[in-house]
């Protein structure tokens, strides 16, 4: 029994040590959780198979979206661009798709122009050292007007059925592509931020880019690479957007890059750069279109979501500038 002990005190350790780390996006996991049970509770249905495997669905494309978000705003960034990326890439590669009858040239024409548009604003950002608002927002019109002029304003509809398996198929058995995305994404920007030399430069940056300059970090390559990934994780989501449809809207990103914004700040990060994680992202998705599951499932006026869900970001932000301080006043001591 006395063997065990130092091994269970370091475990118990770590557990605290975790749970620290991760106060307020367990905080946001009870919520998520409750919010479920008192939905099921009232109207039976929240917590079936069908409604959880719905919302998960609907979550997928906004998830990686908000996945390039959150690199973008630990930088102290932010990305306005995101949601006309998606439909400008997406529409780009479905017209490609059926003009060459490939879904392969599609996905690749697809990727290269959200890779692009990202990288343009990363360069904008750090070489020409202009606000990432003002970029983002000029690459928004920009790729908004251009989804419109390739489309001739006109939707597409995609005719290669194999392509719907992108998103419905299971390269697992019994588990469909979207669930398999989603946990891959997840894992992928954990180890990026928390594992590798570029994650701990990603937060070095947004805590205090001078700092990080006098250190040697190279403060431009890393803005460039976040904006760039945004860029490229738009462009992915758009794919698993349209595969879902098998239909392309010009306005099929319309509003998302809010979204994706709202996700991130729900899941703790802070828009003023430093903080944020990819649990966090996940969270807060699931967290928003939970609310939204549960306007429609109370038959509410669908009005009211922007509403709730505003009010859930004030909440949030407030939280997460609370718990920076406590974090800056922590430091001090």
């Amino acid at each position: 029994m006395g063997e065990n002990t130092p091994t269970t005190v370091k475990n118990s350790g770590r557990a605290a040590k975790l749970v620290r780390a991760y106060k307020l996006e367990l905080g946001m996991t009870l919520i998520l959780i409750a919010l479920y049970v008192v939905l099921h509770f009232v109207t039976g249905t929240a917590l079936t198979k069908g409604n959880l495997l719905n919302v998960l669905q609907a979550s997928a494309p906004l998830l990686i979206m908000t996945m390039g978000q959150l690199v973008v705003i630990i930088t102290g960034g932010i990305d306005l661009s995101v949601g006309s990326i998606y439909s400008l890439s997406g529409m780009s590669g479905v017209l490609v798709m059926l003009a060459t009858n490939s879904i392969a040239a599609g996905v690749v024409v697809c990727l290269a122009v959200g890779m692009l548009c990202g990288l343009i604003n990363g360069l904008l950002v750090a070489k020409v050292k202009m606000a990432a608002f003002i970029v983002t927002l000029a690459m928004q019109g920009a790729a908004a007007s251009m989804t419109k002029i390739i489309a001739g304003g006109n939707s597409q509809t995609i005719t290669l059925t194999a392509f719907r398996a992108f998103n419905r198929g299971e390269l697992i058995p019994g588990v469909k592509n979207y669930m398999l995305y989603m946990v891959i994404i997840v894992i992928l920007m954990y180890f990026l931020l928390r594992k590798t030399v570029l994650g701990r430069w990603i937060y070095a940056t947004g805590s205090n880019e001078e700092a990080s300059r006098l250190v040697g970090i190279p403060v431009d390559r890393v803005k460039i690479i976040c904006y760039t990934v945004s860029g490229f994780l738009s462009s992915v989501a758009a794919l698993l957007g349209a595969s879902r449809l098998m239909t392309v809207e010009v306005t099929a990103g319309v509003s998302m890059e809010l979204d994706a914004i709202a996700e991130t700040c729900i899941g703790g990060a802070s828009l003023s750069g430093g903080m944020g994680t990819a649990f966090g992202a996940l969270i807060g998705t699931l967290l928003q279109n939970g609310i939204n599951n549960g306007i429609n499932l109370l038959r509410i006026n669908s009005f009211w979501s922007g509403a709730v869900t505003g009010l859930v970001i004030v909440i949030s932000v407030y939280v997460g500038m609370a718990a920076g301080k406590n974090k800056k006043r922590k430091g001090k001591n």
